[in-house]
């Protein structure tokens, strides 16, 4: 495969064209060929690819072995470990009308009271008549968890063979990019896009419709890396987040603040999390960017069983304390139309 076209661009979230250089990398996660530039918006500090991968060459930032990510593959495991708290909790405190609580014990309700933050941030509160739509829904996963707790759900996928596996799921899977689905304003109570804005040509645009598919009430759940968090900002060019050249932009809380009030939104809530690997796949591109005894040290450590085990070890005691400082590797916003 050949390089890669690139093209200029104005910044995604004021249309300014002046813009400061930081740095720029190849494609080590995923072997890409050419460089890939980073920059800063001067007029209001988004950070973004420019010049960008060309429009009409963004599948091919795509390999074959890239796949899809599966949405949200931790609710699975929550319904079924902790199937009867879990109930109270959607039943109880999220609102959820069909969840059935019948069987839950005092023990299931200490449980829950002892675990709801974490069930408040996995699972959406309930809106109007539970119709949801999740933007880059790959497969289909967590389509398919909300359907079997009461939603009525569609998705956008690009991916063809995401959406043909999604369709097992839902029939109204709209293949494309989510600027041309075909929704009607105001059709669904939820909005869910996770990990998939970042990629996106016109992450303005899209999040603009987003709040155009919002029934009254409704809420749209965003969830994108945190160029201001801890990674980036001890990693810089080599944090995984970047992700060269896929991830088209880069968000902070503030710029993403900025461009959801831009499209006609308004933030309520913004949820930092980290998860260990984040950090130590940083690591691992910045050990494999550079050459000596040290950095072959480095990557043997990231790479062995033990190594890699310490270091989640330690990054288990520690990223809780970078999540309170709201600087997460990850932020999940919630969002309401303004």
């Amino acid at each position: 495969m050949s390089s890669i076209a690139l093209e200029a661009v104005a910044c995604p979230l004021c249309g300014a064209g002046a813009f400061t250089p930081r740095g720029r990398l190849r494609d080590i996660a995923r072997g890409v060929p050419g460089e890939f530039h980073l920059a800063s918006c001067d007029r209001c500090g988004l950070v973004y690819q420019n010049p960008r991968v060309r429009a009409d060459q963004l599948g091919l930032i795509y390999p074959d072995h890239y796949g899809p990510h599966a949405r949200e593959p931790e609710l699975s495991r929550i319904l079924r470990d902790r199937g009867r708290s879990t109930r109270w909790v959607l039943s109880r405190w999220l609102g959820y009308p069909a969840v059935r609580t019948d069987d839950v014990r005092a023990v299931d309700r200490a449980r829950a009271r002892w675990r709801a933050r974490r069930y408040q941030d996995e699972f959406p509160p309930w809106r109007g008549e539970g119709r949801l739509l999740d933007v880059g829904c790959a497969s289909g996963r967590f389509l398919r968890q909300m359907s079997e707790i009461g939603w009525t759900v569609a998705g956008v996928e690009f991916d063809p063979e995401a959406a043909r596996k999604a369709r097992t799921v839902t029939a109204e899977i709209f293949e494309g990019d989510p600027m041309d689905a075909p929704f009607a304003p105001g059709r669904f109570d939820v909005v869910t896009a996770f990990h998939v804005i970042e990629h996106l040509p016109d992450p303005l645009g899209t999040l603009r419709r987003m709040l155009e598919w919002l029934a009254p009430g409704g809420l749209v759940i965003v969830e994108v890396p945190n160029v201001a968090g801890v990674g980036g900002r001890l990693f810089g060019r080599y944090w995984s987040g970047l992700d060269f050249p896929r991830h088209l932009t880069h968000f902070s809380p503030r710029t993403m603040t900025a461009m959801v009030e831009r499209a006609g939104g308004r933030v309520v809530a913004a949820r930092h999390s980290s998860k260990p690997r984040y950090l130590i796949w940083s690591l691992h591109h910045l050990f494999a960017d550079r050459s000596g005894r040290v950095a072959a040290a480095g990557r043997a450590v990231v790479d062995s069983r033990l190594g890699k085990g310490a270091l989640k070890l330690g990054l288990e005691v520690t990223l809780p304390l970078a999540r309170g400082l709201g600087l997460g590797e990850v932020v999940r916003y919630s969002i309401v139309r303004a």
